[in-house]
C-alpha cells in the first residue's frame, strides 16, 4: 500500500554546500525506493500559529518498505549532520 511523506522544512541561509550534499545522498536514495515528489509548496502567507515551515512537501513511496529503505539507509543516517547544517527545520512523518 501506498505511503504519504510530509516533510515540513526551513533552509539554512549559509547552508548551501549542505544542501548540496543532502540532494545528492538523497535524491538516488528516493529514485532507487521508488519514491516520487507530489508536490513542493512554499509556505507565502501564514494565517494562524506560528513557527512555521519554509516549504511543505508531499512524497509518495510504494509502500512501507520503501519508505524504510530510504530512512533506515546507513547513507541517509549518516547525514545527520549535514541535515543540521543545511536546515534550521526538518521535520518528516507518514501520513495516514
Amino acid at each position: 500500500m501506498a505511503e504519504t511523506v510530509l516533510a515540513m522544512t526551513t533552509l539554512n541561509p549559509d547552508g548551501a554546500a549542505a544542501l548540496d550534499t543532502y540532494l545528492r545522498v538523497v535524491g538516488p536514495l528516493m529514485e532507487r525506493a521508488g519514491a516520487t515528489l507530489v508536490q513542493r509548496y512554499a509556505v507565502a502567507a501564514p494565517l494562524s500559529g506560528g513557527g512555521f515551515p519554509q516549504f511543505v512537501s508531499i512524497m509518495e513511496y510504494p509502500d512501507a518498505d520503501a519508505v524504510a529503505r530510504v530512512f533506515d539507509h546507513p547513507d541517509y543516517l549518516a547525514l545527520k549532520p549535514v541535515i543540521a547544517t543545511a536546515f534550521s527545520r526538518y521535520d518528516v512523518c507518514v501520513l495516514s
